[in-house]
């Protein structure tokens, strides 16, 4: 097939876009002619080229993808319609109609394209010259070899480790990327401090729903749901799974109320019935209040209340004051509609309350867990139209045979955050590092995939802390703001180049194929592979005297070509995990998606323990473990009922639903604060003052992945930049009008933004859409918006360790 020389017409086709004139003649054209003269195919009939099917990576949701590929080049992305993550998390639903009305990929998923040839991609390994760092500080690159660049990687990791101090490498990385073998080199090297961006994003509500019912991320079943109560989430435009617009519009048709309880008139309140604007960090005495209600006049689920919850006494005489007028103060929302919300959430069956980002403050924890708690006076959990547990089986990390560390992590969050999660305490780290605290002071840092100084709160703390450290390398497709700080840079790569593995997010096991649909452009090395050949020179080895990153996982033999060698890895974890399968085995399924014929299961928490699994497992008072190979206690897999029946139950330490946790009594926080045993609320910590008057908030939308696809010449055209909204009351008494340049300001800093008036926000809040505000990245991205961070103070959550990037309180005027 003749590559033509592109035009416009044919960039614009090339991205699935029609109607090219609504996008004007503004950044695509700019491409364009960035791109000029070179081979980049029109679309074409199926027959040419070949159709390959991935999973995207615009944002962590791992669509199902199918790229059209013609000559080695990228042509086309559309939706999978063999992998359920584009239509639905409900199997029933997926299997009876994924034929007649097709997947979906959102805006992000059909720009894929640009993020793959975009322009400004970093496409050689690059040292820094300046030993000077800070904010906008020219690092004075120097192009280098890629033997240069591992040397001097290399060199200093092995300086590290040889002199006992592996433990102050620290290490970044996005979580939905090859983690695992991330995971097994700091495992191998000595550090305790893999860190992901989970921490960043939804570790609060984790902790959340960990207390209630002992699952992380119970998922909602909106098909079947009659009401929908949503806190503080956007889901109809912050598609964090491309098949939640449809199961919530599905939903609608098919009778369901929706309410979404948010500061902001977000694209999913616009659709809604109901939209219940509410003062930021409240959210928790609202869902009190309506407990109150439910109680009060018995509405509750008292026989799933009396068989499946613990602490229930302990919790109705907590919230026997907790009345819609106390509620009326805190939140502003008036104690008649209170009243209503509660009575129509308890007397419409089935429903479902969800919160997401909503927990992004101090007391957010609580607030989430008060929140799952109307499910649980109800019995809405479990059922169809509820709050599930999703049976999230797919590939298994096959552990390596580490040397145990004997040094904490650096932010000693196991020790100090009583629900931390895995991912890290970034803030923490941050702090410590900007202050010189801590156990000891990193030297090393790799930085995978993260723009930290666009992703953590506090934005000059981090750049006090990354100035703090020796040594850094940033592997990123983008000369990220980050990156700039670094001293050396890798080129990485998109994941449109590259494997991974994806577990996907929906109720029963599905596990689906990223692949490389092109080769890497610029002849780099993927991620997994850069750090394979770094185990391979440092000669990292398992305790047994296993060459790890030489053996393939499944052979056993030794491997010289590094992606052969990640192949097997990856085969190896697809056998050991729920599939039994290989990966060529999972490529050659339809649409490179494993599907599991199971399927949703309801009321999992009825399931009988076979007498097998019993013969096989430790019991604990009402509770059951499965054992480890050394016969220690591994496991929750289930507890005892009354009459000695052996169910399923859920995982927490009652094997109960949880509105009083025992565990809690007499332990602390990490700010030495007594852990609550109730679900209580109690104000956030940052709040207006006469000084700072306003709420800021952020939130996300469709039309951007937090702050990495602002260079993204598609997106670009949906949306140039974000104003601060403004509610016109508020406006008006500042002497603001829509378009002015304001200042936001608050005692950490202050970004300047263009003014958007609108009904559609709080009073008492102003607010933006995060990600904006770049002065890297690229030519798109750079000097567009205003990044709220500069305004931030470093706070992680005392019990999560979230970062809490909406505790943010300004005063704004006029430039």
């Amino acid at each position: 097939m003749k590559m033509p020389e592109v035009t416009r017409r044919e960039f614009l086709k090339i991205a699935g876009i029609s109607g090219a004139g609504i996008l004007g003649n503004g950044i695509l054209v700019k491409t364009a002619k960035a791109l000029a003269g070179k081979p980049i195919p029109t679309e074409g009939p199926s027959e040419n080229g070949k159709w390959i099917p991935s999973c995207c990576h615009m944002c962590g949701g791992t669509t199902g993808i199918m790229c059209q590929v013609v000559d080695g080049r990228l042509a086309r992305i559309k939706p999978n319609n063999h992998n359920p993550i584009g239509f639905t998390n409900i199997s029933d639903d997926f299997f009876a109609n994924i034929q007649k009305e097709g997947a979906v990929i959102c805006p992000k998923g059909n720009a894929g394209i640009m993020a793959l040839y975009d322009p400004d991609r970093v496409k050689q390994p690059l040292r820094r010259t300046n030993p000077e760092k800070g904010i906008g500080v020219d690092p004075r690159w120097k192009a280098i070899s890629w033997e240069e660049a591992y040397g001097e990687i290399t060199a200093r990791l092995k300086a590290l480790r040889d002199a006992g101090e592996a433990h102050k490498l620290l290490w970044f990385s996005e979580d939905h990327c090859f983690t695992h073998i991330q995971d097994d080199f700091c495992k191998l090297f000595g550090s305790p401090n893999y860190s992901m961006h989970s921490s960043n994003c939804d570790a609060g509500r984790k902790a959340s729903f960990k207390i209630l019912m002992g699952d992380e991320r119970p998922l909602i079943d909106a098909i079947n749901s009659k009401y929908m109560l949503i806190f503080g989430w956007n889901p109809l435009s912050a598609t964090k799974f491309s098949h939640l617009p449809r199961i919530i519009t599905r939903g609608i048709e098919r009778g369901a109320r929706l309410v979404i309880v948010d500061p902001n008139f977000s694209y999913t309140a616009s659709k809604a019935h109901e939209w219940v604007p509410i003062r930021p960090g409240t959210d928790g005495a609202l869902a009190l209040a309506m407990a109150h209600v439910i109680l009060r006049d018995g509405l509750q689920d008292q026989p799933f209340i009396d068989e499946w919850t613990a602490g229930f006494e302990e919790f109705k005489k907590y919230v026997s004051d907790k009345t819609p007028a106390w509620a009326e103060e805190i939140t502003t929302i008036p104690a008649e509609r209170i009243e209503r919300l509660a009575r129509e959430f308890a007397t419409t069956k089935p429903a479902l309350v969800d919160v997401w980002s909503g927990a992004h403050h101090t007391n957010g924890v609580y607030a989430g867990w008060a929140i799952g708690a109307l499910a649980a006076l109800t019995g809405n959990i479990e059922k169809p139209g509820t709050l599930l547990s999703p049976e999230k089986k797919g590939n298994k990390h096959v552990e390596v045979d580490a040397p145990k560390i004997s040094y904490p992590r650096f932010d000693e969050g196991k020790e100090r955050f009583p629900y931390f999660h895995k991912s890290g305490v970034y803030p923490e780290m941050m702090n410590r590092l900007a202050k010189g605290e801590g156990p000891y002071q990193p030297k090393m840092a790799m930085v995978i995939f993260q723009n930290l100084l666009m992703e953590v709160v506090g934005t000059k703390t981090v750049e006090e802390a990354l100035k703090k450290l020796e040594f850094i390398v940033v592997v990123d497709t983008m000369m990220s703001e980050t990156a700039e700080f670094a001293d050396i840079v890798i080129p990485g790569t998109t994941y449109l180049e590259r494997y991974d593995l994806n577990t996907h997010w929906v109720t029963w096991p599905v596990v689906g194929l990223r692949q490389p649909v092109v080769k890497p452009l610029f002849g780099q090395p993927t991620e997994y592979e850069f750090v394979c050949e770094l185990g391979r020179r440092l000669g990292l080895k398992e305790g047994n005297g296993n060459d790890i990153f030489w053996t393939g996982r499944m052979s056993g033999q030794r491997i010289e070509d590094k992606t052969k060698w990640y192949e097997e890895f990856l085969s190896k974890e697809l056998k050991e995990g729920e599939p039994k399968i290989t990966l060529e085995e999972l490529k050659a399924l339809p649409g490179a998606t494993w599907v599991s014929t199971k399927g949703t299961r309801y009321n999992k928490h009825l399931d009988v323990i076979p007498e097998e699994k019993l013969a096989d497992a430790i019991t604990e008072g009402n509770l059951i473990f499965s054992k480890k190979e050394d016969g220690s206690k591994d496991k929750q897999i289930g507890m005892l009922k009354p009459d000695g029946t052996a169910v399923r139950g859920f995982f927490t330490p009652s094997g109960k639903l949880e509105l009083y946790a025992a565990k809690h009594v007499d332990k602390k926080d990490a700010e030495g604060n007594p852990l609550q045993p109730l679900p209580v609320y109690e104000p956030r910590k940052w709040q207006p003052s006469t000084e700072y008057p306003l709420f800021l908030i952020n939130w996300k939308e469709a039309s951007q992945t937090h702050s990495r696809t602002q260079n993204n010449a598609f997106l670009a055209e949906l949306k140039v930049t974000d104003g601060l909204r403004i509610n016109t009351k508020t406006a008006a008494k500042l002497g603001i009008r829509n378009g002015d340049w304001v200042w936001a300001e608050s005692p950490y800093g202050k970004v300047k933004a263009k003014a958007e008036l609108t009904e559609g926000i709080h009073p008492e809040v102003v607010g933006t859409q995060h990600g904006w505000g770049h002065w890297a990245m690229g030519k798109i991205a750079k000097g567009r918006g205003a990044h709220t961070g500069f305004l931030a103070k470093t706070i992680a959550c005392p019990l999560s360790g979230q970062s809490l990037n909406k505790e943010i309180c300004v005063r704004v005027y006029r430039v």
